[in-house]
């Protein structure tokens, strides 16, 4: 009789409809023939059937609620049980936790910080291993110049400390990522890159008249998005901008539209998102180059590797970044694109202004090659085979249920 699959549960507190990572981590566990139960904020419609979904509605707290979780993260900064009793107050993450120990999981990915300690107590019950994916930067995932980001950074550092060295395994994104949990926290994490799946996309020809910029992502104020209007304000008129860009409740993308106006006027479209799996082949059909100036203002910022850069070279574009050490990096080894000289618009608008349609066209493919190995299909890979040798290890003895 054959042996019956291993059970992995994924567990995300976050709306993961538009997560590429943990759709990629679910699509790869089940096709490797795992027994995935998915428990997650919402239920996205293009999960495939056989992964068993177990959705956590996210808790919102009432005025009077959120002004004694405040009061918990303000007292966390002298008593750690503080902390403790700010993540166990929240519904979700025990709501979370039950349907984590009711998957009966042989292994637990929790994605991000938030979902560790719910993990890990789950794991104490059940025997399961546990792969802790920190995605990027955990302190710093963070709205910026905000009371909330000086109130949590605090806590996310206590639980990067507290839960970390209790997981089995860790991941992130990057290099960088990886040596800084490593020297300051001394947790060692493999890396698992953002990249999508492989598609087999066609080379367009630049028009040399119309060279189309394109940028993708969510319009976050602090991305400070109006640096590439800058870019192309300072470009030669053969040089047009489209943004693609979900808007995150701040109303931001009116903003970046008037913006536009003043300082590029025609040159700068917006368009509606598109869902992960049809982002590579809409960015291949409506533009030459993939564009992001990212200030770098914290540590994430400046260590970025992002999803969007490897979509980029997946859809067969150009590659146009300021001087991010983990992003140059990546383009200076498939020679894709170009970089500029700092962070000023000025800067990487010179770099552009100095390319032809054929070097537009020889960076495209060279795109086009290393999409054979900047993919989710290898990148998943590694990520089975961490499952796999998670199993191969002695579980711990399982504790009665609380």
């Amino acid at each position: 009789m054959a042996s019956p699959a291993p059970r992995l549960t994924v567990l995300s507190l976050a709306a993961i409809a538009r997560d590429g990572r943990v759709l990629r981590q679910l699509d790869a566990a089940a096709r490797a023939g795992w027994s995935v139960t998915a428990v997650v904020w919402g239920a996205p419609a293009d999960v495939p059937a056989e992964i068993a979904l177990r959705p956590v509605a996210p808790h919102r707290f009432g005025r009077f609620g959120q002004a004694r979780q405040a009061l918990r993260l303000l007292a966390g900064r002298w008593s750690q049980r503080a902390f403790e009793a700010w993540y166990w107050a929240k519904p979700d993450h025990r709501a979370a936790l039950a349907a984590v120990v009711a998957s009966k999981p042989d292994v637990i990915h929790a994605n991000d910080v938030l979902a560790l300690p719910a993990a890990i107590h789950a794991a104490k019950r059940t025997g399961a291993r546990v792969l802790f994916d920190a995605h990027e930067y955990s302190p710093e995932r963070l709205p910026r110049r905000t009371m909330l980001r000086a109130l949590a950074r605090p806590l996310y550092r206590w639980l990067l400390a507290t839960y970390g060295p209790r997981a089995d395994a860790m991941v992130t994104v990057g290099p960088a990522l990886a040596e800084r949990y490593l020297a300051e926290f001394g947790l060692r994490a493999g890396v698992v890159r953002n990249c999508p799946p492989y598609q087999d996309l066609p080379l367009h020809a630049t028009d040399p008249g119309h060279i189309r910029l394109i940028h993708h992502g969510v319009a976050m104020p602090a991305r400070q998005l109006e640096r590439m209007i800058d870019v192309v304000a300072r470009c030669d008129a053969r040089w047009h901008l489209c943004f693609v860009l979900l808007d995150d409740g701040s109303r931001h993308v009116d903003a970046l539209a008037r913006y536009a106006e003043r300082r590029a006027p025609g040159r700068v479209a917006f368009r509606d998102p598109v869902p992960p799996d049809r982002i590579a082949a809409t960015l291949n059909a409506e533009a030459d180059v993939g564009l992001f100036l990212l200030p770098p203002v914290d540590f994430s910022y400046r260590m970025a590797l992002p999803n969007k850069l490897f979509e980029f070279i997946m859809a067969g574009l150009a590659v146009a970044i300021g001087p991010s050490p983990e992003m140059a990096r990546v383009v200076e080894e498939h020679g894709c694109g170009v970089i500029g000289h700092d962070f000023e618009p000025a800067s990487l608008a010179d770099r552009l202004n100095r390319l032809t349609e054929a070097d537009i066209d020889a960076f495209k493919r060279r795109s086009l090659v290393a999409a054979r190995t900047l993919n989710a299909e290898g990148e998943m890979a590694r990520l089975v085979t961490q499952y796999a040798d998670l199993l191969g290890r002695a579980p711990q003895p399982a504790e009665p249920s609380a």
